[in-house]
């Protein structure tokens, strides 16, 4: 016979049907849920910054070797004008992308530490609020051991 949650919390139904403890699971997990979003936002702020130094790699890269066919025309030899304006273009590009990374980036740190600072106003008004329990709203229950094999 499998075993459910009855079994186990029998001597606790009292206790679980409290409303306060039920308040309390609900703002609980409605933290727990806030801390899972923000832990994506948190996610794609990281993505974003490692396409920025992807970016940047790639950057500096196209400047490397926009100076070797600079050089290469310094010391006379033949360079294709095409390449040197295809190079060109690509810095442009890529310069385009970092400042574009960089201002997502910025603009997702700034709602990412609004979020927290939110999250952690609502944390202590909700758990903070209710902090004066009367000894009669809390009872203390001794835990007892359950042979749930022998038990039907």
């Amino acid at each position: 016979m499998p075993i459910t949650i009855n079994d186990i919390f029998k001597s606790m139904d009292g206790s679980l049907n409290n409303p306060k403890l039920e308040e309390f699971f609900n703002k609980t997990k409605e933290a727990a849920e806030t801390v899972g979003q923000m832990s994506a936002e948190r996610l794609e702020l990281g993505r974003k910054k490692v396409e920025c130094l992807d970016a940047k790699a790639k950057l500096s890269k196209m400047y490397e070797r926009f100076g070797k066919l600079q050089y290469s025309l310094y010391v006379g030899e033949n360079v294709d004008d095409n390449e040197i304006a295809e190079v060109a273009d690509n810095i442009a590009v890529l310069k385009n992308r970092i400042e574009e990374f960089t201002a997502d980036i910025e603009e997702a740190k700034a709602t990412f530490n609004e979020s927290m600072a939110a999250v952690a106003k609502k944390t202590k008004d909700a758990f903070g609020a209710e902090k004066d329990f009367e000894s009669e709203d809390v009872e203390v229950v001794e835990a007892q051991s359950v042979d749930v094999e022998t038990q039907e």
